[in-house]
């Protein structure tokens, strides 16, 4: 198949998106300045848990911190975004919407991506509402095709019930990431997609455990219930914000027993922002091999781990702060700056 069909396909998926946003936006009018906006931190404190609390399983943790937090597509393995990452946010104050946008795009930065430039096209689109459920549900009944391209049979979402879960969940952030599997070397869309004919895909080599095909993130659409986010810190909600854009995490995870950012909203205090091993976890995902085959890629990925945790942690190495305090150990920040 020839790479016009393969960006055919590229621009039909994005054009998905044009009417759900433009109607979303309009749908809502921007949350009060004054009475929704948390203050914003301007330390930067990553914290990381000691190696010597966990060695003794080190590599079982890492298999259950991956196997409770992450949610790849069903039956596919993990997609991450190629090359670049444009984030968009709406419905929120500008120099507070940049904040934002410029700490996403720090960390897309440090994992090898190039972040997009001013006036680029979406491909992570941050929603902030004072009914998220209710925009939810507005935006899955107006556009369903964008949250199912392919009708949920080709391997780019979670499923009906996972958006049931969308639209139903009153969790503070709701997310939903589609993906879409592509062939390795060309980048051409290796699925059936309504309009178009079936992709031929000639695979090079292929093994019992690399397929030639990865799966690429497409677009990412997050909607922020600004009702709950009392107390916390624009940091903090770019730090979670980040994780979410850039890796499939499960709606639905209980990340508790791990060090991360994604505790957020049930432990707020213990948590400034992004952690070691939040940062481990994302530059592993963007450094495995992907032409793996899905049954081994979790290894994979906790291969990479490990080895960044215990480099780490060799004795010429500064020795990383505990992962968790007390919450009375928590910084505080009396009087925080406002995003410019």
């Amino acid at each position: 198949m020839s790479n016009r069909r393969s960006c055919g396909r590229r621009r039909y998926l994005g054009l998905l998106l044009a009417p759900l946003f433009v109607a979303a936006a309009a749908a809502q009018e921007p949350p009060a300045q004054a009475d929704t906006e948390p203050p914003v931190a301007e330390e930067v404190i990553v914290r990381g848990r000691r190696l010597d609390e966990i060695e003794f399983d080190l590599r079982l943790y890492i298999q259950e911190f991956l196997k409770e937090v992450t949610a790849p597509a069903r039956s596919r393995g993990y997609a991450r975004w190629q090359r670049r990452v444009c984030i968009g946010v709406h419905n929120l104050e500008n120099r507070a919407a940049q904040y934002i946008i410029d700490r996403i795009s720090s960390l897309a930065a440090d994992l090898g991506l190039e972040p997009g430039e001013p006036g680029c096209s979406p491909q992570v689109h941050i929603f902030f509402s004072v009914d998220a459920k209710e925009m939810a549900a507005y935006m899955v009944d107006r556009q369903p095709r964008a949250f199912r391209p392919a009708g949920g049979n080709a391997g780019m979402d979670l499923g009906l019930a996972a958006l049931d879960d969308f639209v139903e969940s009153d969790r503070p952030v709701r997310w939903w990431h589609v993906s879409v599997p592509v062939d390795a070397r060309t980048g051409q869309v290796a699925i059936a997609m309504p309009g178009f004919d079936p992709p031929v895909i000639s695979v090079a080599g292929p093994s019992r455990i690399h397929s030639g095909i990865r799966d690429d993130l497409l677009y990412v659409i997050i909607i922020v219930d600004v009702a709950k986010l009392d107390g916390k810190t624009w940091q903090q909600i770019a730090d979670y914000l980040a994780v979410v854009s850039l890796a499939q995490i499960d709606p639905k995870t209980n990340p508790s027993e791990f060090d991360s950012i994604l505790n957020l909203f049930t432990n707020p205090a213990a948590y400034s922002g992004l952690t070691d091993w939040d940062l481990s976890f994302l530059r592993a995902l963007y450094a495995f091999n992907q032409e793996r085959i899905p049954a081994v890629q979790r290894g994979a990925i906790a291969s990479l781990m490990e080895r960044q945790e215990r480099a780490a942690a060799e004795p010429d190495r500064p020795r990383r702060r505990a992962a968790k305090r007390r919450v009375e150990a928590a910084p505080v920040v009396s009087e925080p700056a406002r995003p410019e």
